[in-house]
């Protein structure tokens, strides 16, 4: 229901850019995770499918009809796109209910609607109530009744939980995905936490400086990196540059990189590759301990560990089928 294609912005007449020839397509009722560092294009893009900014080059089309491209920019309201915002942005002076009439007072059955979605986020009862009076997930779910009232074909969220603390992060993710798939509504989900896009997400969108790197499902994305990069987005990835295959003693093939998870790595003396270090520093972590370590051969690196009681010498090592290998 939305296909990309070649999309590309620079806000500095193409002497770099924010976004370079990206495409894909996304399929109807799926939930999608944008996810990247600081810079890589994220916001660029979402606010190019919303129509708040203009391509340079590419197109853009949403259920087959075109929206954008350098010649066309239909305008944001005129997209049929639900936007849940980082901040709420709900009106601090109208009660709930008005929160939402506000964005369909031309349907016909606007007050039916409202109270639709608020039954949909479980807060129809608090319908006469101001945003001040929730607590910041029930806003939460507000915002979110708000983006679904006019049905729109396209739902997008902007780091909707960053806000929040982790306990109640955790809980609400689940409660507001579980909203949006009985909606049947396309999402796209941006976030820099990879934890809440493995949690929800039918498929993950990765972007490193302006480029989609790999589009994939979550399990891909954890077991077939394509690069070191989407590797270190999930989870602690150490690469094994040559003085640490050195250290190793393991024959990897020169013309690739290389690296290893840090939970792959273990503390014993079976492994196929295994090498003598020294506990430098232990930093305990609740269930799992740090360990800042140098190896024989002069090398740093710093581990996690299970194990509670680590000696300051020890021998730590790997095994070939947990390498993680990609073309240089």
């Amino acid at each position: 229901m939305l296909k990309v294609e070649s999309l590309s912005k620079s806000f500095d007449k193409g002497k770099s850019f924010a976004l370079k020839d990206v495409s894909f397509q996304l399929n109807e009722g799926d939930v999608y995770a944008i996810v990247g560092e600081s810079g890589s294009g994220k916001t660029t893009l979402i606010r190019l499918i919303a129509g708040l900014e203009s391509p340079d080059t590419g197109t853009i089309e949403i259920n087959d009809k075109l929206v954008s491209s350098i010649n066309k920019n239909v305008a944001p309201e005129k997209r049929n796109i639900g936007f849940v915002f980082q901040e709420y942005a709900l009106f601090p002076h109208l009660k709930l209910e008005e929160n939402i009439l506000y964005g369909i007072s031309k349907l016909k059955n606007k007050k039916q609607r409202a109270r639709e979605v608020l039954e949909l986020v479980g807060l129809l009862e608090m319908k006469d109530r101001y945003p001040h009076q929730l607590s910041g997930g029930q806003q939460q779910r507000v915002a979110l009744a708000r983006a679904l009232a006019p049905n729109p074909s396209l739902l997008i969220l902007d780091e909707p939980f960053s806000n929040l603390d982790a306990m109640l992060r955790a809980q609400l993710r689940n409660e507001v995905f579980d909203i949006v798939k009985k909606s049947g509504v396309t999402a796209i989900f941006v976030t820099h936490d990879t934890q809440d896009a493995l949690a929800v997400a039918d498929e993950i969108l990765i972007l490193q400086n302006g480029k989609l790197v790999q589009k994939d499902a979550a399990a891909n994305l954890y077991t077939k990196p394509s690069s070191v990069y989407v590797a270190s987005l999930f989870g602690n990835t150490i690469q094994l540059s040559k003085e640490i295959q050195s250290a190793f003693e393991c024959p990897l093939k020169a013309d690739c990189c290389h690296a290893i998870r840090n939970e792959n790595i273990a503390i014993n003396d079976e492994c196929e590759y295994v090498t003598n270090a020294t506990v430098l520093k232990k930093t305990f972590m609740g269930s799992d301990t740090q360990l800042y370590i140098k190896l024989d051969n002069g090398e740093h690196l710093t581990v996690m560990t299970k194990h509670n009681h680590v000696d300051e010498r020890i021998t730590i090592g790997f095994n070939s089928k947990d390498v993680l290998e990609f073309k240089e």
